[in-house]
């Protein structure tokens, strides 16, 4: 559909999650999406892992330094279908506003790199996990599945889409989404040390530098869209409750400052943050700005050859078991949305929870007295 808004407001987020904590994290999600709403945003963009915070722990431990961090790390994963998830949804309801929001998502006895994108009245639109955690993160994280790999979605304020991390990078998903004709995209990212802390042979791609500035442009030039690069902020407290005893901390400073913002043609459209900044990164969007770089080149359309190139791709959840579909015959298909309850929308959410408080009164005072 066409955007009804094609000029507005939008945030992203430079700041530190609250670590190991999700009623911390909780707190501090509803708090941006309250400032950002109060500002007269219509987006708001969160980084890679906000909730609990990215375990940047696991690239610096051995695996018996991992284990206590692993284990308060998914006690500290957000289900889909908790109390936690409701609040923030509504949040977005009561501040009408999109939030994409990362998070660690524990589903049944895994986590997942995921991401969902909610809708001003509360409701989830997409919810995706990125589709192969990297590296040492794969110790952690398990995979997406065909179900979960959709990134963008058309809304009032045009298609947004949203990536994690060396997704951004990942040129069949950025083929993808520039066949959806993408307008506006969160790359969000975790936390990365600067180019000073590189040390021979780790990759060059593996710092702040690289992915700030190379690759979110890159994306943004690429696809013609505004990209949102939403990165999470490092303090000592953060150093030191993810260091294990005896190890040596490092100076938090070289996490931070890496948020950016850059315009269809790969124009920074915001100065980069401080190191010690912590807050949101506004920026004014105007969809008719991308007409121009499209014109040029539309990898979606005009500037692309599908009788010479394709992508395939395979959206279909991929289940352990499968059952027979008794009424309708073939295969039941359950889509994981619908198995981890952000299908239903808020409004039913919140008519459950309210029903449920006034029965527990009724259901005390129906209990046998015991004698």
């Amino acid at each position: 559909m066409p955007a009804i808004f094609r000029k507005y407001k939008a945030a992203c987020v430079n700041a530190e999650p609250g670590w190991f904590d999700l009623e911390l994290s909780t707190q501090k999600t509803i708090h941006w999406i309250n400032e950002a709403g109060e500002a007269g945003c219509k987006l708001i963009a969160f980084p890679e892992l906000w909730i609990p915070g990215y375990p940047y722990w696991m690239w610096r431990v051995t695996y018996q330094e991992s284990l206590p961090f692993l284990k308060k790390y998914r006690e500290n994963s957000l289900p889909s279908n908790s109390d936690q998830m409701r609040r923030i949804r509504a949040a977005a309801r009561d501040n009408s506003i999109y939030v994409s929001l990362g998070y660690s998502e524990l589903d049944l006895a895994s986590l997942y790199m995921s991401q969902v994108m909610i809708a001003p009245n509360g409701d989830i639109i997409n919810h995706r996990r990125k589709i192969r955690a990297t590296h040492v993160e794969r110790l952690v994280f398990g995979d997406g599945t065909g179900d979960t790999t959709e990134s963008v979605v058309d809304t009032e304020i045009g298609r947004i889409g949203q990536l994690n991390c060396w997704e951004n990078m990942n040129p069949f998903l950025k083929a993808y989404a520039a066949s959806l004709s993408e307008q506006v995209h969160i790359a969000a990212w975790p936390i990365y040390p600067h180019a000073t802390t590189l040390k021979y042979p780790d990759p060059y791609t593996n710092i702040s530098d690289a992915n700030s500035d190379i690759v979110t442009p890159a994306y943004a030039m690429e696809t013609g869209t505004f990209v949102l690069a939403p990165f999470q902020k490092l303090s000592k407290h953060g150093v030191d409750i993810s260091t294990p005893p005896g190890k040596e901390r490092e100076d938090y400073h070289i996490y931070n400052g890496n948020s950016r913002i850059f315009g269809p043609d790969g124009q920074k459209l915001v100065p980069d943050p401080d190191y010690e900044f912590e807050g949101l990164l506004f920026v004014d969007i105007d969809l008719d700005e991308a007409h121009l770089s499209k014109a040029l080149a539309d990898f979606g359309g005009h500037y692309m050859r599908p009788d010479l190139v394709r992508l395939l791709v395979d959206t279909d959840r991929k289940d352990l078991v499968t059952r027979q579909d008794k009424i309708g015959g073939g295969l039941q298909k359950i889509r994981t949305v619908d198995r981890v309850g952000l299908s239903i929308p808020l409004s039913e959410l919140e008519a459950s929870q309210t029903k449920k408080k006034e029965e527990a009164p009724l259901a005390a005072s129906a209990a046998p007295v015991k004698e």
